[in-house]
């Protein structure tokens, strides 16, 4: 996606500044089929090394990413 196609809404920040930010840009609808993340990999290492960072990041005690908590 070039930067041309890119929306952009006018928000206050938490001081009540206006701000521009890039606005939603997923395509509207609905998936046609369930997606196969299975096929994404071409290989077996390749699919441990995907399950072994999802279990790092559910159960790890580090918990990384927008599920952290204190």
């Amino acid at each position: 996606m070039s930067d041309s196609n890119y929306r952009y809404e006018d928000k206050e920040d938490f001081q009540g500044k206006k701000v521009k930010v890039l606005a939603s840009t997923y395509e509207p609808g609905k998936p046609d089929a369930p997606e196969d993340w299975r096929a994404k990999l071409s290989s077996a290492t390749e699919a441990l090394d995907y399950l072994r960072a999802a279990l790092r990041y559910w159960y790890s005690d580090e918990w990384y990413g927008s599920e952290k908590r204190k």
